[in-house]
């Protein structure tokens, strides 16, 4: 898969166009943004009791116990464990409620005791608790908890009010023992009766009454109800020493809504393991953190901080993983969010310091950072940070991001990790939205790889912003106020399922540690299955329940290892015969194992640069033959990161690992597509005859993608003779334009591209690729600001009030800039400048007697050279009796005009000499002159200066006031001898200076009557001599001093005056200057000036301070648990349905696709349009509240608007087309609603803002688009997969739109629709897949069988003690205390394409597809040799 830059909202589909017709490209898909929400031992050794094994004892294991078949962990043969049959009267067992105790600290100072003899009151001993005070929280199946003391006797209250314990005489809990858990926001907590619903008080112990009985008797809670609860841990769990753990609820809490994480790290915490990689794609890591800076991946084969990328990966100094969002190998967090999930993932464990992870140990964390600082980010980085945590060895990725809609691109990437054995965990999103009926994604694809994780709150509860679905979403996790590390050393408490996330990420790794040979499906299936059923979660995922570690570690070790071949392949052998560079084919030969008799088949992997097994291409069942081959009859795409091939061995249970593979390394053979353009000669700097040394220039060729080096040899008549040396490639390649390339005027000169576009048009799309190094000068700059916008790699500018000149410059490697233009509000338009650095490259010939005059030099590609060459006669130069060579010339000239006045010139010329060392003895002197354009001298004026006796000092000849010749273009420098005058010269051009202030400015007056804002026009009188002026720049002065540029105003063709629209702060004293700007990027110091006077009403001030209140109103913390306004009851009508749907009462997510829940489970597409204006009113009805009702859609409308949809998707029918639910949305519910749909990644296009302002209502249609009926699933996804790239397209508002919005006009013409004022402008929501959630695979049926005792038997944990009032005020106050910054979880608009080079189906033996399915080949030859 390759990624291509192109953010642009104009012109995507001719780019798109032109990458689905490349022969290496499957389908271009438009990028989106997201955000930031063992060794095997064969048999079983002598098996021995539980007891003796402290990993069996500490969960509760008993009877004989055996080991697992990895030898890894053990588990219970006799499953004693198991729960009583019901009916049974024995007593629970510790295994239920774990062997930890709370005690109840009342308001008075003292414990809540229950006596031997059953009587309940507070103990008299108020400074240590005796151990009546201890009680055994035991969860029942109802959600309600019972309280057992250590006699063996449960609390009970009376209707009575008395409260007492007594021994159970049944199995089972009853209404009088069962009690709720009621949380406040103090910390404190209170117990409700379930039987009474009465609260359970302490009376005071010396005048309460009875003095310190304990009764059951309040409707209220206060004080003397409220208890502080302090847990005893047992011997079954393990407390870390960690400073802050107490504030970690989610590991640890008493009342079963933690996840068991300290009774499970009693068995187990990471120790003693092979370890495990954790990629978490997020803002980064701040990997210097006292929590995570010993948890840290460290890239084994990169050297740190030496600028070279050592592991031949692209990426220099990876060390601790990657920088996508920028594009560099250091993934330290600018924000925090990266740095909190890890903290909850894996931090440092029993350290004394802040907090402790799920995995204490074990764990290293790969950083990839793909979020900014803003908490943004492209899909096409995420998607590369997914390719490199694969390719580097992770073994699952925690991803607390996503939003927006879905893109088949990351939807294959994903399956592509998914079959590299890798797992998924995804936050399901911030929204509270249901996931089964609006997607979130990443969450919501359909790979069984991924855990979809909701948020949970401290009671239990869903968390209130958190999403849900009983199919969509699979598990939840606390989220709500989780403490965690932040950058910089420091912690912090954020909430969002962006927290639950982690939790679930680092419980598998843990489960993973613990058996390090079960696949990732049974990891998913073991946490799914461990999950802690909650009456409070009913309904919200599959499990309808929270991860338990305790569990999972139990299930975990109940399950049978997979057990892969011992036996592997013996040779891999592969020579590629495809000529196209980075494109392989040929055939692969396998040499079987010597035994096969547990081996099924031969997998045949690529390998990545790191030594891991990523994606397997191709399956060989084995047959007894000693080879098998496996034709790669047709070019393969080389992905990145690969450098060979490996081939494993495989059973029904599993494939063997790498330690046991085959493998072979991929040597391209490739031939170059083109050549050098030139190659010349530097002249030869050795004086004596017949003996040359000098510098050979090789001009690069256009494109260097497939080429490597290029070979220099000497030439001998028509031959080559011998090797001279060789210049590596950098992948240059020279700007090419792609788009609207026809409305900018490019030109070339000496290697220095300049582009210009003046006053320019709507919806203007043109993209210009190149390589870097370069350096890319603005000149002049005027476009209206955020909607026409020049990209420069990945700076973005537009508006009036850019600084020029201003350089940017490109780094090394492939680079774009972007032109996009919405609608033309203004005169103006940009100039730049592109100047590649090498461009040219060097091969030195030492001092040497040639063996022939003549060099040519071949594009090769590693061993394989082009057919073509270039060639050069290189001279000899004799010091005694020529004039210096070209190798004596100087390196550059250098010259400004400081002479402002038309035709004359004045400055400093700066001459670099050679380099040569032998300057001194060859060169005298230097001449300038100036030159017209055919290189004949100018005028009369000549300058020389004596030559330096180093060669690395500057020169600088002083240039007196002259006239300029009329002709002359270049100043011209060259060497001199006591010979004579080189005839090869160095120049610079002569740029004539002149500069010249506008005649006038006037400014109307200030009309606004705030104090300290002004607002009027600027009147603008031109310059007197206007040539060369781009535009005129307008400041705020403070007497003649430049304060504040307010903005730039392109300059007129003529002498007209022009007008500049003032509105801005003042500060008193300040006036207006206006100065001209050249086309050089100069620009005036002195200038027109226009003085100001602010204009005050009398009620001005407060009105003004009020707005800047509001203005400098810090943003609130946690921006991703924002909700986007809902409309009001009044805001919205429905106007049709197309089928029976149940509509959810309450808040309705506005323009996102999928709102009516599909019947059907069936692949399809679903998606939102909008039109402002395209509705007719009627008159209220009498006595109506609302304003205005609106006239639903006629038919024959509404056909028309399924077949425009239809005719702007490709290969849609109109059949294949339905307009589910359409609804009117009133006043500024429309407008919140795009702004919703749109997202914060790009905003709304100026005309539909338009629409929006213009239109009181606007017609919102679901619509869903289906495949066709014929055809297997596979051909389905892929036609779905090209509509949803055009929905995308169509999201981003740009050219495409228009062409729908005109197939849309003319279309409802026909039907007789009157258009809104300013003709129809539609905007519509991101596309949304709908698939059924794949299940996983490769879990053995003996590890469901021997598992499932505690799949079924799921406790279930109510959580009914909090109000619901009382627990939202709970969480947003917690919520709001930690500065969190960029939202990490929402939908946002799409900028750029990505391109799924994926492989072409035209082989026959068996093979996996890029779209993850498999598809059946024949090419397998199998030989018996």
């Amino acid at each position: 898969m390759a990624v291509v830059a192109c953010s642009s909202q104009e012109g995507e589909h001719a780019l798109m166009d032109i990458l689905n017709g490349h022969e290496d490209v499957e389908m271009a898909v438009p990028d989106t943004w997201m955000r930031s929400f063992g060794d095997f031992a064969q048999g079983h050794p002598k098996s021995s009791h539980c007891v003796a094994h402290s990993s069996c004892k500490a969960i509760g294991l008993a009877g004989d116990c055996c080991p697992t078949a990895d030898g890894v962990r053990l588990a219970c043969c006799d499953q004693s464990t198991s729960k009583p049959n019901e009916g049974e009267d024995d007593k629970l067992e510790a295994w239920e409620h774990g062997l930890s105790t709370v005690v109840f600290h009342s308001f008075h100072g003292h414990y809540v005791r229950a006596h031997p003899n059953g009587r309940v009151a507070l103990q008299s001993n108020e400074s240590i608790p005796h151990e009546d005070t201890q009680f055994f929280v035991v969860p029942n199946q109802d959600g309600t908890v019972s309280l057992k003391t250590r006699h063996g006797t449960y609390l009970v209250a009376m209707h009575s009010g008395s409260v007492a314990t007594w021994h159970r005489g049944h199995s089972m809990a009853d209404d009088w023992e069962k009690f709720h858990f009621v949380y406040h926001q103090d910390g404190r907590v209170s117990l409700r009766s379930h039987a009474t619903d009465m609260y359970i008080t302490a009376e005071h112990p010396e005048i309460g009454n009875p003095p310190g009985a304990v009764l059951g008797n309040k409707e209220t809670a206060d004080d003397w109800e409220k208890f502080t609860v302090k847990v005893h841990h047992g011997q079954d769990s393990k407390i870390p020493n960690d400073a802050n753990f107490s504030k970690l609820w989610g590991m640890d809490h008493f009342g079963g809504r933690d996840i068991d994480a300290v009774e499970a790290w009693k068995t187990f915490t990471g120790d003693s393991s092979k370890g495990i990689v954790v990629a978490v794609i997020d803002t980064g890591i701040d990997y210097t953190h006292p929590d995570l800076k010993d948890r840290m991946w460290v890239n084994p084969n990169e050297i740190p901080n030496n600028g070279i990328d050592d592991d031949n990966n692209g990426i220099v100094d990876d060390v601790y993983g990657a920088d996508f969002a920028n594009s560099d190998g250091d993934p330290m967090d600018d924000q925090m969010h990266g740095t909190h999930c890890s903290g909850t993932i894996a931090g440092s464990g029993n350290n004394g310091l802040g907090v402790a992870g799920v995995t204490w140990q074990g764990v290293r964390l790969m950083a990839l950072k793909f979020l900014t600082a803003s908490g943004g980010g492209r899909t096409s980085d995420a998607i590369k940070a997914l390719n490199y945590a694969v390719a580097m060895g992770a073994r699952l990725t925690s991803n607390s991001w996503g939003g927006g809609g879905s893109s088949s691109a990351m939807r294959v990437a994903i399956e592509r990790a998914d079959r590299a054995g890798m797992l998924f965990v995804a936050a399901a999103g911030n929204e509270a939205s249901n996931n089964d009926d609006v997607g979130s994604y990443p969450a919501n694809y359909p790979s069984s790889s991924i855990i979809s994780v909701a948020s949970t709150t401290l009671a239990g509860k869903l968390s209130s912003f958190s999403n849900y679905g009983e199919t969509m979403v699979d598990v939840a996790a606390p989220g709500s106020d989780i403490f965690s590390s932040v950058p910089h050393g420091k912690y912090a408490s954020l909430s969002g399922t962006s927290m639950a996330c982690p939790h679930v990420s680092g419980l598998a790794a843990l489960v993973w540690l613990y058996r390090p040979r079960l696949s990732a499906h049974q990891v998913k299936e073991i946490i799914l299955q461990s999950a802690v059923r909650q009456h409070a979660l009913k309904g919200t995922s599959a499990t309808d329940g929270i991860i338990n570690a305790r569990r999972a570690l139990a299930l975990a070790s109940a399950y049978e290892a997979p057990v892969p071949p011992l036996h592997g392949p013996r040779k891999l052998a592969f020579q590629d015969v495809d000529p196209k560079v980075g494109r392989i084919g040929g055939t692969l030969t396998i040499t079987a194992a010597n035994n096969e008799i547990d081996v099924d088949y031969y997998s045949v992997h690529f390998l990545s640069t790191a030594g891991v097994l990523m994606h397997s291409i191709a399956r060989v069942n084995a047959t007894g033959a000693k080879e098998m081959t496996v034709e790669l009859n047709r070019s393969l795409v080389i992905p990145l990161y690969v450098k060979g091939f490996a081939v494993v061995a495989g059973n029904a249970s599993a494939e063997a690992d790498i330690a046991s593979a085959a493998t072979v390394d991929i040597e391209d053979y490739g031939e170059p597509d083109c050549g050098p353009r030139n190659i010349s000669w530097g002249g030869d700097a050795d004086g004596r005859v017949g003996f040359v040394a000098g510098a050979l220039r090789v001009q690069r060729a256009d494109n260097e993608r497939s080429i490597s080096h290029y070979n220099i040899y000497w030439q001998k008549g028509s031959k080559r003779g011998a090797l001279i040396g060789k210049v590596p490639g950098i992948g240059f390649m020279r700007p090419t334009c792609q788009g609207d390339c026809e409305l900018l005027n490019i030109s070339n000169s000496g290697g220095i591209y300049e582009v210009h576009r003046g006053a320019y048009g709507n919806n203007e799309d043109a993209r210009i690729s190149l390589s870097g190094p370069a350096l890319v000068t603005i000149t002049s700059f005027l476009t209206e600001k955020s909607y026409d916008t020049l990209e420069i790699g990945s700076r973005s500018f537009s508006g009036t009030t850019l600084r020029v000149p201003l350089t940017v410059r490109l780094p090394a490697g492939p680079a774009t800039i972007q032109w996009s233009s919405d609608r033309s509000e203004t005169e103006g338009g940009w100039t730049f400048q592109v100047r590649q650095l090498g461009d040219e490259a060097e091969l030195e010939l030492p001092s040497l007697r040639p063996p022939s005059w003549g060099v040519e030099a071949v594009a090769a590609y590693h061993s394989h050279e082009g057919h073509g060459g270039v060639a050069v006669k290189i001279s000899d130069f004799d010091s005694a009796t020529m004039p210096p060579s070209a190798a004596f010339a100087p390196r550059a000239v250098r010259f400004e005009d400081t002479d402002v006045a038309h035709h004359r010139v004045a400055g400093t010329v700066e001459i670099l000499p050679s380099h040569r060392a032998e300057l001194k003895d060859v060169v005298t002197s230097y001449h300038l002159v100036l030159e017209d354009a055919s290189g004949n001298q100018a005028g009369h004026e000549t300058w020389s200066v004596a030559a330096p006796a180093n060669s690395s000092a500057t020169i600088h000849v002083p240039i007196e006031s002259i006239e300029l010749p009329a002709k002359a273009v270049r100043l011209v420098v060259r060497a001199q001898s006591a010979v004579g005058e080189s005839a090869t010269s160095t120049s610079t051009e002569i740029n004539d200076i002149v500069r010249c202030a506008p005649l006038s400015a006037n400014f109307s007056g200030d009309v606004e009557p705030s104090e300290g804002i002004i607002l009027g026009n600027l009147t603008i009188q031109p310059a007197s001599d206007p040539a060369d002026i781009a535009a005129y720049a307008i400041y705020f002065a403070n007497d003649t001093q430049k304060v504040q540029l307010l903005g730039r105003i392109a300059a007129p063709l003529g002498n007209e005056a022009v007008v500049f629209h003032v509105h801005a702060y003042y500060q008193p004293g300040h006036r207006l200057l206006v100065v001209s700007v050249y086309r050089d990027g100069s620009e005036m110091e002195e200038g027109a000036y226009a003085d100001v006077k602010d204009w005050i009403s009398a009620a001005s001030q407060e009105r003004r301070l009020n707005r800047v209140q509001r203005e400098d109103k810090n943003q609130p913390f946690e921006p991703w648990l924002r909700h986007p306004r809902q409309p009001a009851w009044n805001e919205i009508q429905t106007l049709w349905t197309a089928h029976p749907t149940v509509r959810h009462a309450g808040a309705l997510p506005l323009l996102k696709a999928g709102r009516v829940r599909s019947a059907s489970d069936n692949l399809k597409l679903l998606g939102t349009i909008t039109i402002p204006g395209l509705l007719s009113s009627l008159a209220p009805v009498a006595d109506s509240e609302d304003e205005q009702v609106y006239m639903p859609v006629v038919a024959e409308e509404r056909i028309q608007l399924r077949n425009g949809l239809a005719e702007a998707l490709p290969g849609v029918r109109s059949q294949q087309v339905k307009l589910t639910h359409g609804q009117a949305l009133k006043g500024d519910a429309a407008t919140a609603g795009a702004v919703t749909a749109t997202g914060a990644g790009r905003k709304l296009s100026s005309s539909i803002q338009k629409a929006f302002q213009q239109n009181v209502a606007s017609l919102v249609v679901d619509f869903e688009v289906v495949p066709p009926t014929v055809g297997d699933i596979a051909g389905q996804q892929s036609f779905l997969d090209r509509v949803e790239a055009h929905l995308i397209l169509l999201s981003q508002g740009g050219a495409a739109t228009a062409r729908l919005d005109a197939i849309l006009t003319k279309r409802l013409q026909r039907a007789g629709t009157a258009f809104p004022k300013g003709g129809l402008r539609s905007l519509v929501s991101e596309p949304r897949l709908v698939a059924p959630r794949r299940q996983g695979v490769g879990i053995p049926a003996s590890a469901m069988t021997t598992g499932r005792y505690l799949a079924e038997d799921r406790l279930e944990l109510v959580p009914e003690a909090i109000t619901d009032e009382d627990e939202e005020t709970q969480e947003e106050s917690r919520a709001s205390l930690a500065a969190a910054a960029a939202a990490a979880l929402g939908a946002v608009g799409a900028a750029g394409c990505i391109v799924a080079a994926a492989l072409r189906k035209h082989g026959r033996w068996q093979q996996e597809s890029s779209r993850g399915e498999t598809v059946a080949l024949e090419g397998v030859r199998v030989s018996d040799q």
